[in-house]
Order: structure tokens, then C-alpha cells, then sequence
């Protein structure tokens, strides 16, 4: 008797800027990991994040090594659109996870229903913010 093993990966993504990582990205990337058996991440353009926070941290050269050298992801995209739908269609999950904080305004919601993509929305753990990282990095400074 012969036994075959069959492993069923399932695909996860997540998005956001990754814009200089801290502990609550990676909490949402371990938390994105545990509801599936694969990794991928979209991340946003500079070009993005200038546009929507003012500034940029960290280059995406340098954000998608950051990512890639947490050896638990497989793969990271840099999407220059406004939202992550194209970025989804490209990476075709089973499992979709985004922050809760997103759960009334998330643009790929309905697109996730039709492509029968499971939402999982990834609630915030402690007050980390790269935006709240800097602002109290600058206050720091003008003392």
C-alpha cells in the first residue's frame, strides 16, 4: 500500500507601504501567513506614497529586500495603482488579508466577493504607525 501526499498550498496576499517596517507590520504579515501555506506581498510604489503621506522612508528597492528577507514570504510586488485590485489579480489568492481599520473602505472588497476570495481583515495590535514612528522622531529632534 502506497501513500500520496498531496499538499494544498493555499495563497495568501496582503498590501499596504512597508514603509520602514515595524513590530505591527509584522504581526499583520504573521497573522496574513497563518491563513494560508504561502506568502505574497504587494507593496506600493514610492511614487504612491509620496503622493498619499508627503515623504518616503525607505526606497522599494530596499522595502521589497527588507520583506524578502523574512524568509516566511515568498514573493513581494511593487504596484504602482491606488489600489491593490490589479496586484490581486495578478497574485490569484485563495485569501485576501487587509487591516481592520480598512473594513468599510477596502476598494478590493466586492472584487474579492466576484473572484471568490476570502477577506480577512487583520485587526491592530499595540499603536504602531510608521507615520507616528517619524513624527515622534522629529519632535525628538527639535528638542
Amino acid at each position: 500500500m502506497s501513500f500520496v501526499w498531496k499538499a494544498t498550498m493555499i495563497r495568501v496576499t496582503i498590501n499596504g507601504c512597508f514603509d520602514g517596517l515595524h513590530p505591527g507590520h509584522l504581526f499583520s504579515l504573521g497573522y496574513a501567513l497563518a491563513q494560508g501555506t504561502e506568502l505574497v506581498v504587494g507593496i506600493n510604489s514610492d511614487e504612491y506614497i509620496i503622493r498619499k503621506k508627503g515623504r518616503l522612508l525607505v526606497p522599494a528597492e530596499q522595502r521589497v529586500k527588507a520583506l524578502m528577507d523574512l524568509r516566511f514570504i515568498k514573493d513581494v510586488l511593487v504596484f504602482p495603482e491606488d489600489d491593490p485590485v490589479q496586484f490581486i489579480m495578478w497574485a490569484r489568492p485563495q485569501v485576501h488579508c487587509t487591516g481592520l481599520e480598512y473594513y468599510h473602505t477596502a476598494a478590493e472588497e466586492p472584487w474579492c466577493k466576484i473572484w471568490g476570495i476570502k477577506m480577512v481583515y487583520i485587526p491592530r495590535v499595540g499603536d504602531w504607525s510608521s507615520t507616528k514612528i517619524r513624527r515622534e522622531r522629529e519632535t525628538e529632534h527639535e528638542v
